[in-house]
């Protein structure tokens, strides 16, 4: 589960001449927005007839050279705010490197920058590169839509690909994963929704991607919302499809990406006509050892010596949260578990809650074992967010216990959560990589889709 933060990229300006030689040329750093999860910034700091001039690029954002404003800057330290975005970052100069504090929202975080070289600076933006968005013009229609959710009073907006033709054509309704995101799922410079609907429309399918209710041009609210809430998301996709002329209405199916594999089968559980269903990096897992196994090989994929420690503190902590404990008593375990108060903030603000209890306290066999539409469940071996090796496997046993006969699970190799091939699959390696999704991933999918919409 990775909340989606979009931290905006910076720049600053100052007179000052003493600090050239020590504070002139590239620098770069990490911001650590979240446990696990961080953003990559670079600073470039120039000076020209006396003037100053700084900027500073975000490459996980496709973002360079945007500028901002200087509070102080002497021979040993800087300070800059950003109005735009109600940020500061107070930082001194100190063997050769810019140590300080980003703040933010009322939050704080580390930021530590260090020179980099020309060839790393080209490096960044040749990763920064997002080779297979898709670009205009296109072979398929294009159509900005809006309907209302079932039950309550608000209206979602969303797109809808069609491929060329009348119709009446076979669809696909995508749904995201955790954290507010809008319909191309995007994340750290990527748009996998919209990389992923390009090639199943011009493959012949037509499909639905939309905003989280409460976010980008989608009504509604996002914060407080259960699982059980955002699967009346996906009914309100599909009850919009099979309202359409020129979408098949015996031939809509879904695609849910992480936690989206668990509230599209939570629709799909409730009524019979969803003709299939594409679990990329859902759960077979509950939701409890989902987040320890998550944390725990993340953890060890940076190099912990106690992995398995961190295990035993989250899965104690997800049943505290399961039980009804409060964000107080949750904080108090952290900290007594040894973590800092920053750390222990987040980790409550993003569990001790309505969505974190419903999400820890999901149990997969009563939902994917009702589910009667043939089924396709595909998890990367590099995923350390939903282990492939424990999810499929649970996967095979609630599958095999139920009356399914057209399922179908795969485990990709060298790939990580977003299907990218990856080295580490640490979350804050997706920046990094150019692919946005692997092609032999986008290709599995839609000819499993139009070998099944054929059938």
């Amino acid at each position: 589960m990775i909340r989606r933060i979009v931290i905006a990229a910076i720049c600053l300006l100052c007179s000052a001449t003493l600090m050239a030689k020590e504070t002139a040329g590239d620098w770069q750093g990490e911001l650590q927005i979240q446990p696990n999860v961080s953003l990559p910034l670079i600073m470039h700091l120039n000076q020209h007839d006396g003037e100053w001039q700084v900027t500073i690029d975000s490459p996980a954002q496709q973002t360079f050279g945007i500028p901002g404003e200087v509070v102080r800057i002497t021979d040993t330290s800087v300070s800059v705010s950003f109005k735009a975005i109600g940020a500061r970052y107070d930082a001194k100069l100190s063997n050769g490197r810019l140590e300080g504090i980003f703040s933010q929202a009322g939050s704080d975080f580390s930021l530590t920058l260090t020179r980099k070289s020309v060839n790393e600076q080209q490096s960044d933006r040749g990763a920064a590169a997002r080779p297979q968005q898709p670009q205009p013009p296109f072979d398929y229609q294009v159509e900005e839509v809006a309907y209302n959710h079932v039950t309550e009073g608000f209206t979602f907006a969303a797109t809808l690909t069609l491929p060329p033709g009348e119709g009446p054509f076979p669809a696909a309704i995508l749904v995201s994963g955790s954290g507010p995101q809008d319909r191309d799922e995007t994340l750290m410079g990527h748009k996998p929704f919209w990389v992923l609907a390009d090639h199943l429309t011009n493959a012949g399918i037509a499909v639905l991607r939309f905003d989280d209710r409460g976010t980008a041009q989608s009504g509604g609210t996002f914060s407080g919302t259960t699982i059980d809430g955002f699967s009346t998301d996906v009914a309100s996709a599909y009850t919009y499809l099979q309202s359409r002329e020129d979408i098949d209405d015996s031939r809509i199916g879904l695609i849910g990406h992480s936690e989206g594999g668990v509230t599209a089968p939570l629709f799909a559980s409730k009524q019979t006509d969803v003709a299939f269903m594409v679990l990329l990096a859902g759960l077979g897992v509950d939701g409890k050892t989902l987040w320890a196994e998550q944390q725990r090989d993340i953890a060890k994929a940076y190099g912990s010596p106690n992995s398995q420690g961190i295990y035993e503190v989250m899965e104690t902590v997800a049943a505290q949260i399961i039980n009804g404990a409060s964000p107080v008593q949750i904080r108090k375990k952290l900290l007594e578990a040894g973590y800092d108060e920053r750390t222990a903030s987040q980790y409550v603000n993003l569990l001790a809650n309505d969505w974190g209890r419903s999400f820890l306290s999901y149990q997969p066999a009563p939902v994917l074992s009702k589910l009667s539409m043939p089924i396709l469940a595909i998890n990367g071996d590099k995923d350390l967010q939903v282990s492939a090796h424990s999810n499929i496997s649970a996967m095979k046993r609630i599958f095999a216990a139920s009356n399914n006969p057209d399922v179908t699970l795969r485990v990709l190799p060298g790939q990580n959560h977003l299907f990218q091939q990856a080295d580490s699959g640490l979350p804050d390696e997706y920046a990094r990589i150019s692919q946005t999704i692997s092609p032999e991933t986008l290709d599995l999918i839609s000819d499993w889709i139009i070998t099944k919409v054929s059938e």
